[in-house]
Parts: structure tokens; sequence; C-alpha cells
């Protein structure tokens, strides 16, 4: 079956326009769950910050929503804290002398 890997945000939608071709469910949370790792992996802090609150919903080709992956749940809580140190870290020429 041809499944279709959107990420979606509250307010937007990066929409898949290839897909990919799968035996079943299970083949896409799979791959779905190895793309999301990869990402948080291969990302610096800022990126992984970036990508909080997003999920990858997976559409059959008639649109039928499949299922919904967060990548929250994806991202270890050590990559997460280093991730929220990095964007309110306040610098030198910020601090009170």
């Amino acid at each position: 079956m041809r499944c279709y890997f959107n990420l979606v945000s509250s307010d937007q939608i990066i929409t898949d326009e290839e897909g990919l071709e799968v035996a079943d469910v299970g083949e896409a949370q799979a791959l779905a769950r190895e793309a999301i790792t990869e990402r948080v992996q291969e990302g610096a802090a800022e990126e992984i910050a970036r990508w909080r609150g997003w999920a990858v919903e997976a559409r059959d080709a008639s649109g039928t929503v499949l299922f919904t992956m967060g990548f929250d749940a994806l991202i270890p809580a050590e990559a997460q804290a280093t991730a929220e140190a990095s964007t309110t870290e306040t610098y030198a020429y910020d601090k009170a002398a």
C-alpha cells in the first residue's frame, strides 16, 4: 500500500506528495519511528527544539489517517534538556556584571 508521511504541527502541514510503498501499517510505523530518530540524532540542540510539537501523520492513498507519531515522544530526555538550555542561554553580554 502507498503511505504518505506528512509533517504536522498545530499551525503547519508539510505534505508528502510522493509517499512510500509499505507492506502494512506496522512497516509504516517502523519507517516513521526510524526517520524521526535519525532526524533527532543528526540534529543540534537548536534543531531538536525546532521540531518540538511536530508529528508524522501517516495517510493512505485515500487520505485516511493511519496513525500519528509525535517527535516529542522519541526525543531522549537528555536531548530535550540540552535543547531547552540552548534556546534559553543568556550570553555574557546579557548577564549582569
